[in-house]
C-alpha cells in the first residue's frame, strides 16, 4: 500500500518541504536557490502546521495581512520558483498575443468607426480628427482623443476576453504598478487594492502608477516583465504613433510613457511597443 500523500493538485515538492519543516520545528534548508517575496498559503489541518500556528514564536504577523510562518513560506517560494522560474513566453506564443493585440484594435477601430453617426464605417479625415468637441478642465478635447478613447475602451475588453481563456498566468491587461518607497523598486499593485483606494477615494496612493494596456510576465509573477504593450489609434490613421509626454508638475516628467516603461518595467533592456489596427509597432 503506498505511503505517499495526496497532492490535491499540490506540488509533491511543496508538501515533502511543508511536511519536513513542521516535523522539526524550523527552516526548511533548501537549494532552489534564494527565495523572493513571501506569498499567501493554504493552511494545512495536519497536526504539526496547526501546532506551529498555535505557538507564536512559529510565526510573525505582517501589518494588513494574515500570519506567516516564516519558514513555510520560503518553502512556498522555493517550491514555487521551481515550477515557474523557467515559464516564460517563448516567440511563438509573444507572436500569438500580439497578434490577438491586433486583432483587437482592428476590431475595435472598425466598430467605433461604423457606429459613430458621423464617419458612418469611414476613417476619419485629418480635418474631422483635429476638430474640437468639447472642454475639460480648461483643455480642448478633440474629435482624435474622443475617438482614441472609445476605441481604446472596446479593444482592452476585447483583450480581457481573448486573455480570459488563454496565457491566464503570462498576461495581464491595465494592470497597476508602485513604486516602493522604501525599496525603490517597482512593484505590481494587486487590483482589489487599487480597488479599495479608489472607494475610499485615496487616489493620491495612485499618484505616479504606471498602468500599460498588456503585460506579458514570467508565469504567475507579475514583477518579472517580459513585454509592454499600449493601444494606440492614430487620428488619422497614417499618423505615426507616440507616446504621451509627462508635462511639468506630473510625477515622471520630463519623461514620456515610453520611457518610463522601459526604465521602470523592462529593466532599461527592451522598449514598450505600439499596437495599432496596422499592427505591433
Amino acid at each position: 500500500m503506498s505511503t505517499r500523500p495526496p497532492t490535491s493538485g499540490i506540488p509533491l515538492l511543496l508538501i515533502l518541504l511543508l511536511q519536513a519543516g513542521c516535523a522539526t520545528g524550523g527552516p526548511v534548508v533548501s537549494t532552489l536557490g534564494p527565495t523572493r517575496a513571501p506569498v499567501q498559503y493554504a493552511q494545512s489541518t495536519d497536526s504539526a502546521t496547526a501546532g506551529c500556528l498555535r505557538n507564536p514564536a512559529c510565526y510573525k504577523t505582517l501589518p494588513g495581512e494574515e500570519a506567516i510562518i516564516p519558514w513555510v513560506s520560503r518553502a512556498v517560494d522555493a517550491a514555487h520558483a521551481a515550477t515557474t522560474m523557467s515559464v516564460m513566453l517563448e516567440g511563438a506564443d509573444i507572436k500569438v498575443v500580439e497578434q490577438v493585440l491586433t486583432d483587437c484594435a482592428q476590431k475595435a477601430n472598425e466598430k467605433v468607426n461604423k457606429e459613430d453617426k458621423e464617419l458612418q464605417g469611414r476613417e476619419p479625415t485629418r480635418e474631422q480628427c483635429r476638430k474640437v468637441v468639447s472642454m475639460e478642465g480648461g483643455k480642448e478635447v478633440t474629435r482624435a482623443m474622443e475617438l482614441g478613447v472609445r476605441k481604446h475602451e472596446v479593444a482592452l475588453e476585447c483583450a480581457r476576453k481573448a486573455f480570459a481563456e488563454r496565457f491566464t498566468q503570462n498576461v495581464r491587461v491595465e494592470p497597476t504598478y508602485q513604486k516602493d518607497s522604501s525599496s525603490g523598486l517597482w512593484r505590481w499593485v494587486d487590483p482589489k487594492q487599487v480597488e479599495e483606494w479608489l472607494q475610499l477615494g485615496l487616489t493620491s496612493m495612485l499618484w505616479g502608477a504606471l498602468v500599460p494596456d498588456v503585460v506579458i510576465h514570467v508565469s504567475g509573477n507579475p514583477n518579472q516583465v517580459q513585454r509592454i504593450y499600449d493601444l494606440k489609434f492614430p487620428c488619422p490613421r497614417n499618423n505615426r504613433p507616440s507616446w504621451r509626454q509627462s508635462t511639468e508638475g506630473q510625477p515622471h516628467y520630463p519623461n514620456d510613457q515610453g520611457t518610463m516603461y522601459k526604465e521602470a518595467l523592462l529593466d532599461g533592456k527592451l522598449d514598450a511597443s505600439f499596437v495599432t489596427p496596422k499592427g505591433v509597432q
